[in-house]
């Protein structure tokens, strides 16, 4: 039994690791190309698409988070960190896959047709029968990453940054 159970888990790793590999390689031929298209689409299906922003010529040039601003019925307006970080072992492999959504997605403001599933994601996380969910409004606040320079920088804390806000979009609830 232990011996299926280690062939079995050496199958998913081999893969899990061919799926990365085909996803992410360069167009080069055409087993490349053939290769690239399915495992792609496969990669997205399971969360684990590789992201290349942070080595690629045309690295992100602004730093953004996400917000959801939810108003209840009662009038109360509250906040939430659509990326907070959650505690325990198994967390980060819980939340990974939405993770991955909001800081591709949603902090994108070329993304807007991938808005309104999200709406209705915060509805059912944040709505309760005794205060329930009347408008959400998606936030992005972002600011310019400064190119680096000859000039020494003690922090990347100190650096002068101006912080935007951007509203991407706000939708009542109907009921």
């Amino acid at each position: 039994m232990k011996r299926i159970g280690r062939y079995c888990l050496n199958v998913v790793i081999v893969c899990y690791l061919c799926i990365i590999y085909f996803a992410g390689v360069p167009e080069t031929n055409t087993l490349n190309y053939r290769m690239k298209q399915k495992m792609t689409s496969v990669a997205m299906v399971l969360g684990i698409w590789p992201s290349w922003s942070m080595f690629a010529p045309n690295p992100i040039k602004f730093d953004s988070k996400s917000y959801v601003e939810v108003t209840y019925k009662d009038g109360t307006i509250k906040e939430y960190d659509v990326e907070k970080k959650t505690t325990g072992i198994l967390a980060p492999f819980r939340k990974a896959r939405w993770m991955k959504y909001s800081q591709d997605n949603l902090r994108n403001p070329k993304q807007k047709g991938l808005l309104a599933p999200a709406i209705r994601h915060f509805v059912h996380k944040y709505d309760s029968k005794e205060n329930p969910v009347v408008s959400v409004k998606i936030n992005r606040k972002w600011s310019e990453v400064h190119p680096f320079s000859n000039k020494s920088i003690h922090s990347i804390y100190q650096t002068p940054r101006k912080e935007m806000n951007e509203i991407l979009v706000t939708q009542k609830v109907e009921r």
